[in-house]
C-alpha cells in the first residue's frame, strides 16, 4: 500500500519530521519513533529520547505533593491532583510514591508555601491532614497503601498507590504517642527532622551543635522500627545518621539523597554512609534537585543525576539505588533540573540510566524493584 502525503513535511506534535513524498505504510510513524530532542542550557545539551520500549514504571520515594495540595486548597483552589499532578504521573509512568508531609518548625520557614501565618506547627499539620485526606477521598485515582502487597494490587487495578510519610516530626510537639496516632491514620514512613533541629534530633543544618538523637529521638526511632515503619535519614545530620544506625537493626532508607563525592552538598551521603545503608539492605533514592546533583547547579542535567546512580552502584551495587526525585515544580516551575523538571519527565531518567551503562535488569531494579524490596522487608 502506498500513501502519498500532500504536504512536504510530516508533523508529530511539535516535532517537524524530514520531508517525505511517499510513505510505504500508512502507520509507519506509529510504530517506533526515535527522536533526539536537544535543549541548550548554558552551553550544555540535554538529550531526551522518546523510546517506548525503554519505558518502565517508577516508584518515587519522595514527593511533596501533600504540601502542594494543602497550600493550594488553603488559597481556595480545588481538584489539585487532577489539575496539577495526575497527567504528570501518567506521562512519567509513576507507578507508586511516598507522599511525605513536611510541616515547618515555624511559619517563617515556609512563608512562600503556606498562607496561615498565625498557625503553629501542630495546627498546620492538622490542616494539611484534613485537606489532603479530603483530596484522597475525592480522587480514587490515588489510593493509600500500607505495604508492598497493597502497592502491587493498587497498581494492577489501574490506580496509583501512595505510602504516607513525614518529612520531620515538627507537628508532634514532642509527643512520642503521636507516632502511634499517625500509624493508625496510615503513615508508614518518617524522618525525624527536616534540615533544622527539633525535640527528636539534629538536621543537616543544625543550629549550634550536632547533637544527634535526643533521648526522645531514640525512643521514637525504636518505636518506628517496632511498628514496622520506614526510617528515613535523608535530612539527618552526621551524628543523627550514625545514632540511628546504632539504635536500629533493620533496613534504613535515604529517600532523596545523592553522592557527596560528586556534589558536596550537606544533604548528600558520604561513601561510608552509602556503605552503611547498603550493609543493612536499605536503599538510596536519587534526588532530582539540581543543587544536589552538581556543585555548579546551573550545569546539572538528568544525565548528571544518572551519574550519581552509577557512582553509588559502582561503590556498593545497583540493588541499593532507587528514585526519590523531590520535584520542586509545584513551587517554581522554572527551578527544575533540565531533563527531569517534573514527574512527567521521569522516563528521561530511565533512559539516562541506560546511557551510563546500566543493564535492563538493573534499570528495572532502580526504577521499581529495589524500593519495593525494602518496603516489603519493613512493611510486609
Amino acid at each position: 500500500m502506498l500513501v502519498t502525503l500532500e504536504h512536504p513535511v510530516y508533523q508529530y506534535g511539535n516535532i517537524i519530521l524530514p520531508k517525505r513524498q511517499i510513505v510505504k505504510s500508512a502507520n509507519v510513524f506509529c510504530k517506533k519513533l526515535e527522536v533526539a530532542l536537544y535543549r541548550v542550557y548554558n552551553d550544555n545539551v540535554v538529550r531526551t529520547f522518546i523510546e517506548q520500549e525503554n519505558e518502565m514504571r517508577v516508584f518515587d520515594l519522595h514527593t511533596d505533593t501533600m504540601m502542594d495540595i494543602a497550600n493550594k486548597v488553603g488559597k481556595g483552589e480545588k481538584d489539585i491532583l487532577a489539575k496539577y499532578h495526575l497527567q504528570h504521573y501518567k506521562e512519567g509512568e509513576i507507578g507508586g510514591q511516598i507522599f511525605a508531609m513536611w510541616v515547618p518548625k515555624k511559619y517563617e520557614d515556609a512563608a512562600d508555601y503556606f498562607i496561615e501565618s498565625d498557625a503553629t506547627s501542630q495546627e498546620l499539620m492538622m490542616r494539611m491532614l484534613a485537606r489532603c485526606f479530603k483530596e484522597f477521598r475525592d480522587y480514587d485515582t490515588v489510593k493509600i497503601a500500607y505495604n508492598a502487597e497493597d502497592i502491587e494490587r493498587i497498581y494492577e487495578s489501574g490506580q496509583i498507590p501512595v505510602l504516607l510519610g513525614f518529612e520531620g516530626f515538627y507537628g508532634f510537639d514532642g509527643e512520642l504517642g503521636m507516632i502511634d496516632v499517625m500509624y493508625d491514620l496510615g503513615f508508614r514512613h518518617g524522618m525525624l527532622t527536616w534540615n533544622d533541629d527539633n525535640e527528636f534530633a539534629s538536621g543537616v543544618e543544625f543550629t549550634d551543635e550536632d547533637k544527634g538523637l535526643s533521648p526522645l529521638g531514640v525512643e521514637t526511632i525504636k518505636r518506628m522500627e517496632s511498628l514496622g515503619m520506614l526510617i528515613d535519614v535523608s535530612h539527618a545530620s552526621q551524628k543523627t545518621f550514625w545514632d540511628i544506625m546504632d539504635v536500629t537493626t533493620g533496613p534504613i532508607i535515604a529517600s532523596h539523597s545523592n553522592a557527596w563525592a560528586l556534589c558536596n552538598a550537606p544533604r548528600n551521603l558520604r561513601d561510608e554512609q552509602i556503605r552503611a545503608i547498603a550493609e543493612r539492605g536499605g536503599v538510596i533514592g536519587m534526588n532530582g534537585w539540581k543543587g544536589f546533583i552538581c556543585e555548579d547547579m546551573e550545569t546539572a542535567t538528568v544525565h548528571d543525576l544518572a551519574r550519581h546512580a552509577r557512582y553509588i552502584a559502582d561503590l556498593v551495587g545497583p540493588e541499593y539505588v532507587a528514585c526519590g526525585f523531590d520535584f520542586s515544580n509545584y513551587f517554581d516551575p522554572t527551578e527544575g533540573t533540565p531533563g527531569i523538571e517534573n514527574a512527567g519527565k521521569s522516563q528521561n531518567f530511565v533512559q539516562a540510566l541506560f546511557d551510563v551503562g546500566f543493564s535492563e535488569k538493573d534499570v528495572q531494579a532502580i526504577a521499581w524493584d529495589n524500593a519495593l524490596r525494602v518496603i516489603k522487608k519493613v512493611l510486609g
